[in-house]
C-alpha cells in the first residue's frame, strides 16, 4: 500500500488535554491517496474489491478508472475512513474519504494486467498511481447458477496457508485450483485456476532454502526450536528429484499449482554396537505460496527397546536468489537430525 503526496508537509503538533494530535497543514492542490486492492503483483479471480481512500486540500472531485489504459468508469466516493480523518483533520471530508466498487476480474483475460487510477480534485490538480496485478479465471466469465459448480469427485489437500482442490467442476468443465489467504480480505481467494490433470506449467526446479520453526515435538530430546536447510531440487513432469543439505537424497511430486511433497532417504547411525538408528525428512509445502511444513521422524531397531517419534516444523520456502551466503546456516536440519539420532542412542547403553 503506498501513499503519495503532491507537496511534502510539515508536521504540527497539537496538544489537546493530555491527548497528542499530529496535524497537517492545508495546502492548495495538495492530493494524498492511496490503492488498498488490488494489492500490487497479486493474483485476483471473480468478482473482488477495488478500493482505496483519496484527500485533497481543495476536495475531491472523482477518482477514474483505467484498464489496461482504456478508461473505464468513475469510482463512487464517500465510503467511511475514521482513520483517514484522524491522519488528515485538516482536509475536507477526510473521514469520508474512502472509494470503492467491486470489480469482475474474470471479465479480463488469463494474465498480467494494469490499473491505472486517476485523482482529480476541485482545483483539477490531478494524481495517478498504476497497479499491476495477474488474473485467473475459469472458462466462463459469470456462473451464475450454483448448480453449475461441484465437488462431487474432488479431492483436496492442505499445504501451510493453502488450500488445494483437484477435480472440480465449474459449468462442465473440472478444474484444479489453490486458495490461498489474502490479508486483506481477511479470508482465503482463489489465486491459480489450471484444467483438472494439467502437468505443471512452470518448472519449480532449482535451489530452495527453508527457514522454519518447531511446532511440536513427540521425542524424549530436545529438538532445535528453529533450523534450516537446502534443498536443490530437478523437475521432470510431476516428479522431482534432488538433495537435502548437499548429500541427502530427496524424491516425490509436484502439480500444477507448485504444490509438493518430498520424502528423503533414510540417515542411519550406530550409536551402540547393536542399535541401529534411522531419520528421514517429509516436505510438504507450496512454492508460489512460499510455505512449508518438515517433520523429522526418528526410529530405533536392534538391541535398544524400538522407539519412533517425531518432530514437526512450519516456516517459508523460498527459492535462492544466488546470491552466495555462504554465512547463512544452511545445512542445520541434517546436523541436528544426526545429533539427535546420537543423543538418543545414548539412552538406550
Amino acid at each position: 500500500m503506498n501513499s503519495f503526496k503532491l507537496n511534502k508537509l510539515s508536521v504540527m503538533t497539537l496538544t489537546v488535554g493530555a491527548v497528542l494530535i499530529a496535524a497537517l497543514p492545508v495546502q492548495a492542490g495538495d492530493i494524498v491517496f492511496s490503492v488498498e486492492e488490488p494489492v500490487a503483483n497479486n493474483t485476483y479471480s471473480g468478482v473482488a474489491n477495488l478500493r482505496g481512500w483519496a484527500v485533497s486540500s481543495a476536495g475531491i472531485s472523482q477518482v477514474e478508472l483505467y484498464v489496461d489504459d482504456a478508461q473505464g468508469t468513475n469510482i463512487p466516493m464517500g465510503g467511511q475512513r475514521s482513520d483517514v480523518g484522524s491522519a488528515y483533520p485538516n482536509y475536507p471530508n477526510s473521514s469520508n474519504s474512502g472509494f470503492s466498487m467491486a470489480f469482475n476480474y474474470s471479465n479480463l483475460s488469463t494474465g498480467p494486467h494494469r490499473f491505472r487510477l486517476r485523482v482529480v480534485d476541485r482545483e483539477n490538480a490531478t494524481q495517478e498511481q498504476s497497479v499491476d496485478f495477474n488474473v485467473v479465471r475459469f472458462n466462463t466469465p459469470y456462473i451464475a447458477d450454483p448448480a453449475k459448480i461441484s465437488l462431487a469427485g474432488a479431492t483436496g489437500s492442505l499445504n501451510g496457508r493453502s488450500i488445494v482442490l483437484n477435480k472440480m467442476t465449474a459449468d462442465g468443465q473440472a478444474y484444479d485450483i489453490q486458495l490461498d489467504w489474502r490479508t486483506e480480505v481477511q479470508g482465503f481467494v482463489i489465486t491459480r485456476i489450471v484444467p483438472a490433470g494439467s502437468p505443471p506449467e512452470n518448472n519449480f526446479g532449482g535451489v530452495y532454502r527453508s527457514r522454519v520453526s518447531l511446532s511440536s515435538n513427540s521425542c524424549a530430546f530436545s529438538i532445535n526450536s528453529q533450523t534450516e536447510s537446502e534443498l536443490k531440487l530437478t523437475q521432470t513432469g510431476s516428479q522431482m528429484n534432488g538433495t537435502e543439505s548437499g548429500s541427502l537424497s530427496v524424491a516425490g511430486t509436484v502439480d500444477a499449482l507448485g504444490s509438493f511433497s518430498l520424502v528423503s532417504a533414510r540417515l542411519v547411525q550406530n550409536p551402540t554396537a547393536n542399535c541401529r538408528a534411522e531419520s528421514y525428512f517429509n516436505y510438504q509445502g507450496s512454492f508460489p505460496s512460499q510455505t512449508v511444513a518438515i517433520t523429522i521422524n526418528y526410529e530405533y531397531f536392534g538391541s535398544c527397546q524400538y522407539s519412533n517419534c517425531n518432530a514437526r516444523f512450519q516456516g517459508s520456502i523460498n527459492k535462492d536468489s544466488g546470491v552466495d551466503d555462504s554465512s547463512s546456516a544452511a545445512v542445520k536440519a541434517t546436523t541436528s537430525a544426526d545429533k539427535s539420532l546420537l543423543d538418543l542412542g545414548e539412552n538406550f547403553r
